[in-house]
């Protein structure tokens, strides 16, 4: 049996892939923090480990926990996230923008690198995180939030670069419906034009990214293999991973490029006219 951590597993998105992978014959060991509940915990087919992401002591703990266990992981999740806090990055509180970056990046890379040496060799071992909003284009008010997974995509490079066993990924889920979703609700109108879309959103009728398609997005990024996903990050909603897929692994492998954190037209010439 395959072993599967997530870390934020009573996050929405943690929580829909562990039933899954739980589904699909995986044990699955998942983070959680001391101050939440789990939900149902005496009947989740899970481990939990006690850990807060805003405390280095507390991920130490949680590492310690799971090197006990002497589980050999093949599979990690990175669902944990906080947007917080939203506002103009000089209105933000500098120990509260600092603390959202290391719960988003800083963090869950520590805990990654304290269990590294434990991954099941038997087969490719993956990583998996998720992307936001903010790769493409300026995001007001968020901006703890989006340069913590700005520094997660290159992140997924450089382990893809230096580790040649494990296959890390990156994949923007597009807009799901989650509870993170009230922290933009709270800040109001600290939120900037945001605000109104997650209003709007919430409102409607529109379903968002499901949580199956989260799930097979996943599991086609770890059937691709390291040589075709590995340091990418890949958009769940638009490209085109579903049914066949064979255009885009061909892209993929032809251009090493694609799907990563580059400097936009980088290769375009000008030529300064003279007098």
């Amino acid at each position: 049996m395959k072993t599967a951590l997530i870390l934020g597993i009573t996050s929405d998105i943690g929580h829909e892939l562990a039933i899954r992978l739980v589904r699909d014959g995986w044990e699955v060991i998942g983070t959680c923090r001391t101050s939440a509940k789990p939900r149902n915990s005496e009947v989740e087919p899970w481990t939990l480990i006690p850990c807060d992401f805003s405390t280095a002591k507390s991920v130490d703990q949680a590492i310690r926990s799971f090197l006990t266990k002497r589980s050999r992981w093949a599979l990690v999740v990175v669902a944990v996230g906080s947007e917080e806090p939203i506002g103009p990055f000089f209105e933000c509180d500098s120990s509260d923008w600092e603390r959202g970056l290391h719960i988003n990046a800083l963090a869950p890379l520590r805990f990654l690198k304290g269990i590294h040496d434990s991954r099941d060799l038997s087969d490719e071992p993956c990583v998996a995180f998720f992307s936001g909003s903010g790769t493409n284009k300026a995001v007001p008010a968020y901006s703890s939030y989006c340069v913590s997974k700005i520094l997660l995509i290159k992140m997924c490079e450089l382990l893809d670069a230096e580790c040649s066993d494990t296959n890390f990924f990156i994949i923007g889920p597009g807009i799901v419906r989650t509870k993170i979703h009230q922290q933009t609700l709270d800040a109001s109108t600290k939120a900037g034009e945001n605000y109104k879309k997650v209003v709007d959103f919430l409102a409607s009728e529109d379903p968002g990214t499901n949580h199956d398609d989260i799930y097979r997005c996943l599991l086609w990024c770890k059937a691709a293999g390291k040589s075709v996903m590995g340091g990418r990050n890949i958009a769940l909603a638009h490209d085109e991973w579903r049914d066949d897929s064979s255009s885009l692994l061909s892209m993929l492998k032809a251009d090493r490029d694609l799907y990563r954190l580059r400097r936009h037209g980088n290769h375009l010439k000008f030529t300064i006219p003279t007098r």
